[in-house]
């Protein structure tokens, strides 16, 4: 083994920045690299079954029988074996063709079957189980262990298998962790993919049998790391040591066999590859995170021979790159009405007192209120100093006529920064869209921390964190332009999707992707550069003041980035290497679904890309690989993983209903692939009129309605904001049945323009009919469209408490304590209630369970208020007759996450009550809950209900809502904030 070291330790820069080169102490710091070059770095070659090279091991790849049926299948060259198939085979019931399965009818744990699934958990647990049968039934095949892929510790739900579920069901994606007696082996993963029940793609990167043994101790890998670098080690690490097997490559990928190239084209490097079948060669390694003295922002990942104590790698694994205030919308250029400072916009899901303002920044609390940039979502630190705000009747930031970087409008603290408030309202807004998109999952639901106004300049970056500059060096502030934001929370988004950490070879494109797609620009951070167009790796901008743009067109040559370019050109730099993918999926949306043969306007292919990339882009590992021109034949490549979240039918092999354009627009660059065959095909009936919408007003809230447009199986509803109109990422906001032709928008800003589209659906997601025009909604507290329930009234402008004045209106209106009973709203805090003011506060019964087939201690539901409510009673139905201690928890917000967390709720009341069997009685009315539990229009609430001789349950899913009111999931747990066990809803009411 030699150990090239590159340059001194403290004045590397990352691979990881927004841009080349910046960091305040390095990154990819040594390259390890033996006498035959096995640093992991090179290609395999990708072989159809009839091309392999035919000797002892490879002569009997299949069973008899198995090489007809996967005729289609590619053979990773290096390990000869399977890298990828796509198959149609039914493992699930579903609408997948030829699949005939049903569901068992009754109980989910009936001996011999499943009930349908009830929600993600349950799909879960029954498609990986299926998975691991078909897997073990093909072993033999497919020469795996399957207990290589399926490891699991013992603990409830920690296994090497991560999963995705799409649309109840209708797609479910898999990545398998590979391990080798228990220990990971870093490089190798299987994937696979259920559509409509069927099987339709299994794959394996780097599948090949470990042999290693013996080991060093960790305390000898940290001292080989320190002697190796020259640098001393300091207290504390960034992550947990471990054995693992790291997979290696030996030599580099091979010449063309024949000449028309196949899957094995050309490379350019002109070397050849080792033996069929024994391409890779496996370390057993020490994984450690170590810190070193002198080190600020970086996170160290090292692999170490556990055997020699030399060091393979290190790299730095940071990814550099009403309440309302004054934001910049996409840049702080001074261009058009995006870049410059725009008055009054709303911040989203943001701590005010005790609630959390809805999407239109409303609050509904009178009297001084503590406002912070803090919220469920997104919280700010701003290195300028804290930022807080108490006012009275309304939150208003401000921001207006003061300068960048470290400058107030002289209130809200130190930290009332411009970058501050608009990091926070677009990275609300970019994890809103993706919410509604990924519904289930767990990161975009959890909390983001943004570092803003960092004492450097000229970049931003992503450590679990996102992080940006300040002003300087003929760069603009990184925290005062959404791109960034948005491209540094994109790098989040690949670390937590299915195919967990960054993609490979770079995970630059899909963060570029993110960006252009949510602000409908394919310059990325324009505004940048504050006197400069991008360089393009030697392909320079036209006209961006970005770092990258992400449009060929728009760059001098007007030519793709290519796989073969990128060999030449990029020298593995990773943002280089990005270029090759991100310009393939901007061109499937700008020019591929928008000319013949689909004519798509702008926003139907927008929605249709949108819907691609956050399912496609979960599960991919590495975005393209092997040989050109056919970069994208491996297993978790974006152009199969494209294609299966394309896929209407559960077989790949018959096409998808946008294939030729997805191919076309990956060809272009060299990574689509020969198989399956191109062809378009499915959704049929789709419908091919576009909904037309009216839209009507209200108070804080927007009224859609449409026609019914035929072959029409559902509708999706999407919404965006702000000065680009409708020409941007939307929020995804309800998918509704073909009988539905209206829907309600709640928790608005009133005075700001919302834009709707509405689009029919064909009999599958993918099935997509053309967009609505662009429906406007400004919403007002005078408009005349009913609202029921409670409405807040009009508020005093806000007074900043260092008695700056401000000279706008609030958006948030709280309810005035000055009112009387028949002004229309109810005011708690005047002690009106449903019996002093039946006019103003107006019960609404919500029944939640029909029936019941269980009981429980405790449940859990989480409701979303339509209309602004408070919670009057619930009832429920006991097990049995007799006294009962009950207690009632609250939080804003889901439940999830804080399922075994007593801190993260307010606990409501506890009191002896006495409950009848199998009859609902009222627990916890209003006059005796010890909190608060007004909750804001569009705003979830959460509650914990314990019951000590029990309640009565239905388990699985009840949708149930009313005008004011929608519940639509719950778990049952074994007793209070333990142990959840499935899903349920109570058997009883709200009101």
């Amino acid at each position: 083994m030699k150990l090239r070291l590159l340059l001194p330790l403290a004045s590397l820069h990352s691979t990881r920045a927004f841009v080349e080169p910046e960091s305040t102490f390095g990154a990819l710091l040594i390259q390890a690299v033996n006498a035959t070059g096995e640093d992991g770095s090179y290609d395999t070659a990708f072989y159809g079954i009839h091309e392999i090279p035919l000797d002892e091991s490879s002569g009997n790849l299949f069973e008899s029988g198995a090489a007809s049926q996967w005729d289609g299948a590619t053979f990773d060259a290096r390990s000869g074996k399977l890298a990828n198939v796509d198959l149609r085979d039914p493992i699930l019931p579903g609408g997948g063709e030829g699949n005939s399965l049903l569901w068992t009818v009754g109980f989910a744990d009936s001996a011999d079957g499943h009930a349908k699934p009830q929600d993600v958990a349950e799909w879960q647990a029954i498609a990986v189980d299926a998975l691991q049968n078909w897997i073990t039934l093909h072993q033999a095949e497919l020469k795996i262990d399957p207990s290589e892929l399926f490891l699991s510790s013992g603990h409830e739900g920690d296994t090497s298998v991560s999963t995705a579920v799409h649309n109840d069901g209708d797609m479910i994606q898999f990545s398998l962790q590979r391990t080798f007696k228990g220990l990971v082996v870093q490089g190798s993963r299987a994937s696979a993919t259920i559509k409509g029940g069927n099987l339709v793609n299994v794959g394996f990167e780097n599948g090949e049998t470990s042999r290693v043994i013996s080991m060093c101790s960790l305390d000898e890998a940290y001292r080989a790391l320190s002697q190796s670098t020259g640098n001393s080690l300091s207290r504390g690490e960034t992550c947990k040591p471990e054995l693992q097997i790291l997979t290696q490559t030996v030599g580099e990928t091979p010449e063309p066999i024949s000449a028309n190239g196949g899957l094995r084209s050309k490379t350019g490097k002109n070397a050849k590859l080792p033996e069929f079948g024994k391409g890779y060669t496996h370390s057993l390694v020490w994984k450690v995170c170590p810190k070193f003295e002198g080190q600020t922002v970086e996170m160290f990942e090292a692999y170490v021979d556990a055997k020699t104590s030399s060091i393979h790698s290190i790299r730095d694994t940071v990814e550099y790159f009403q309440a309302k205030g004054d934001i910049y919308p996409t840049s702080n250029d001074g261009n058009g009405l995006d870049g410059v400072l725009q008055p009054d916009w709303p911040m989203p899901f943001s701590q005010v007192g005790s609630e959390v303002t809805d999407t239109g920044g409303n609050y509904f609390k009178s009297g001084n209120q503590v406002a912070y940039l803090y919220g469920p979502y997104v919280k700010m630190s701003d290195k300028c100093g804290t930022g807080s705000l108490t006012q009275n009747g309304g939150i208003d930031w401000g921001g207006a006529g003061y300068g960048g970087d470290c400058n107030t409008p002289g209130y809200g603290g130190k930290g009332n920064t411009h970058a501050s408030r608009s990091g926070f309202y677009e990275l609300n807004k970019i994890k809103e869209i993706a919410r509604s998109h990924l519904p289930s999952n767990a990161w975009l639901k959890g909390r983001l921390l943004a570092v803003m106004n960092i004492k450097n300049t000229c970049n931003a970056f992503y450590n679990g964190n996102v992080n940006f500059y300040r002003k300087g060096n003929g760069c603009g502030n990184t925290g005062e332009i959404a791109a960034i934001f948005d491209h540094e929370w994109g790098h989040g988004m690949d670390q937590y999707d299915v195919a967990s950490g960054i993609s490979k070879p770079s995970g630059e494109g899909i963060a570029d992707i993110y960006s252009a797609l949510r602000l409908n620009d394919s310059c990325i951070g324009r505004g940048f550069f504050l006197s400069a167009v991008c360089s393009g790796n030697g392909n320079p901008c036209l006209s961006c003041s970005g770092v990258r743009d992400i449009d060929y067109m728009k760059r001098k040559n007007k030519t793709p980035s290519t796989y073969s370019w990128a060999q030449k050109q990029c020298n593995n730099q990773v943002h280089c290497m990005g270029y090759v993918y991100s310009e393939a999926v901007w061109s499937l949306y700008k020019r591929k679904l928008q000319s013949s043969p689909y004519n798509y306007d702008d926003n139907t292919a927008l929605e249709i890309v949108m819907r691609l990339t956050f399912i496609a882009a979960g599960n991919v590992g590495t975005w393209f690989s092997g040989s050109t021109p056919f970069g994208g034949c491996g297993t978790s490549s974006g152009y199969r993983q494209y294609l299966l979240a394309d896929d209407d039918d559960g077989n790949l092999n018959n096409g998808t209903p946008h294939m030729q354009a997805i191919y076309s627009a990956f060809n272009d660059q060299e990574i689509a692939c020969s198989s399956p065959p191109v062809q378009d095909s499915g959704c049929a009936g789709t419908p091919n009129l576009a909904p037309i919408v009216t839209s009507a007003a209200g108070d804080m809230r927007a009224t859609l309605n449409w026609n019914a447009v035929g072959g029409a199986s559902k509708y999706q509803v999407f919404r965006t904001e702000g000065v680009k109109g409708c020409s941007q990422g939307k929020v995804l906001l309800a998918t509704l049945s073909s009988n539905t032709l209206t829907f309600t928008d709640a928790g608005l800003q009133n005075g700001r323009e919302y834009y709707y589209i509405v689009i029919g659906k064909g009999s599958n997601p993918a099935c997509f009919g053309p967009a609505s025009s662009c429906a406007t909604v400004i919403p007002s507290a005078t408009a005349t469209t009913p609202s029921p329930s409670t409405r807040p009234t009009s508020n005093p402008t806000p007074n900043p408490t260092n008695n700056t004045p401000s000279t706008s209106s609030p958006t948030t209106r709280p309810t005035s304590s000055g009112s009387s009973c028949g002004d229309g709203v109810c005011e708690r805090q005047t002690n009106e209630d449903p019996q002093t003011c039946p006019n103003d506060c107006i019960v609404q019964q919500l029944t939640l369970g029909s029936s019941s087939n269980g009981n429980a201690k405790a449940v859990m539901f989480t409701a979303t208020a339509i209309d602004s409510v408070s919670f009057a009673s619930f009832g429920v139905v006991g097990k049995k007759n007799g006294d009962t201690l009950v207690e009632v928890y609250t939080r804003l917000g889901d439940y999830s996450g804080a399922e075994q967390n007593p801190n993260a709720w307010e606990h409501c009341f506890s009191n002896n009550v006495q409950l009848l069997k199998n009859r609902a009685s009222n627990i916890a009315s209003i006059e005796n809950l010890t909190c608060d539990t007004h909750t804001p229009s569009g705003t979830k609430r959460s509650f914990h209900v314990y019951v000590k001789n029990g309640i009565l349950i239905q388990r699985g899913v009840m949708n149930s809502s009313n005008t004011s009111l929608k519940v639509d999931n719950g778990i049952f747990l074994k007793d209070k904030f333990k142990q959840a066990k499935g899903q349920a809803v109570v058997f009883g009411e709200v009101r």
